[in-house]
């Protein structure tokens, strides 16, 4: 069964602010729908990894290039990256993939 982008963008923006947000915009998202899609594009992209049969190394790898591509030298914290590499294969595995 084919994930629906619409519906699958509200668990992945949770994602990406709650567990991931290496910008540190977890605060300012709360209600303020002009940055809700920051992330969009890095965890849509780690969706489609995961559920294209990716592995935890393999979301880790977009989600650190996506920190990289922030302007985060070192990339963010990775036991924050792994966990929403986790969250982002489980919501893949749930939806059925792409």
């Amino acid at each position: 069964m084919k994930a629906d982008l619409r519906d699958l963008l509200p668990k992945l923006r949770e994602t990406g602010f709650l567990i991931w947000d290496p910008l540190g915009l977890a605060e300012a998202w709360k209600g303020a729908e002009p940055i809700a899609d920051e992330y969009d594009h890095s965890l849509i992209r780690a969706f489609s990894v995961a559920a294209n049969g990716g592995d935890l190394r393999a979301v880790c790898a977009v989600l650190l290039e996506a920190e990289i591509r922030m302007g985060l030298a070192e990339g963010g914290p990775a036991n924050r990256r792994e966990i929403a590499a986790r969250s982002i294969l489980r919501t893949a595995c749930q939806h059925g993939g792409e």
